[in-house]
């Protein structure tokens, strides 16, 4: 058999081989489709009640966007909305000036409701300019703060105390233009004092949201009056 006889033999069984390869996988891909198809749909999933909350257990300080030193243990008291923001990110600005400005004038008259918005790019979010964005935003009450404090303990804190997802660099130029340099959560958490009761994600129902926030100041409310009548002799 000639040199050429033999690379011709061999180049045709590497290509009946990739067919038979190819043939598999499409093959098991339509068996994957299938049995997803016919996959009854999840029943009794979770629990009916929740028994366990998380609860923050560590302090934190941070700068509020008028230079006032402050704790996560100051809104202790309070019924209190966490969002992650940096002011140059498109996203957020869309974000704070649609659903989380709505539930903000919804509540902001109730004197145990703060909205608080993490910076996770504090470096360029200097206080001066977290103080613009609040006055530009014309919020008449001092309810919403815009907060920061050094990155990495920040950041730590926010993903491993608090359970917001992990804040990602954007290195496609383009898509940084387009939504910041910073991948980050853009859902709410809502806290009653220390206890986180509520997570909600960017898309979901705003009615939900409304809900667990009205629950939260009931509960709170209910806690306090509960307080003052134990004390009283």
């Amino acid at each position: 058999m000639t040199d050429k006889k033999k690379i011709t033999l061999i180049y045709a069984g590497v290509a009946v081989i990739s067919v038979l390869i190819l043939g598999l996988s499409f093959f098991l891909m339509s068996l994957r489709r299938v049995k997803k198809e016919q996959a009854p749909p999840a029943t009794d999933v979770g629990k009916e009640f929740v028994d366990e909350m998380m609860v923050l257990e560590s302090d934190f300080e941070l700068e509020r966007q008028d230079g006032t030193k402050v704790k996560v243990s100051d809104l202790s008291g309070k019924v209190w909305l966490a969002a992650q923001f940096y002011a140059s990110c498109p996203e957020c600005a869309k974000r704070n000036q649609s659903s989380l400005i709505q539930i903000y004038n919804e509540f902001k008259d109730e004197p145990e409701f703060v909205v608080t918005c993490f910076s996770v790019d504090p470096e360029n979010d200097t206080q001066e300019l977290l103080s613009g964005v609040r006055e530009g935003m014309n919020l008449e009450r001092d309810n919403w703060w815009f907060l920061r404090a050094e990155r990495q303990k920040l950041w730590d804190f926010m993903t491993e105390k608090m359970y917001f997802t992990t804040i990602i660099e954007r290195r496609d130029p383009i898509e940084a233009a387009q939504k910041g340099r910073w991948a980050h959560d853009m859902g709410y958490q809502l806290y009653r004092g220390d206890t986180l009761v509520h997570k909600w994600d960017e898309g979901h129902p705003l009615d939900q949201l409304r809900d667990e926030i009205k629950e939260a100041l009931r509960e709170m409310r209910e806690a306090g009056e509960e307080k003052v009548t134990t004390n009283e002799p």
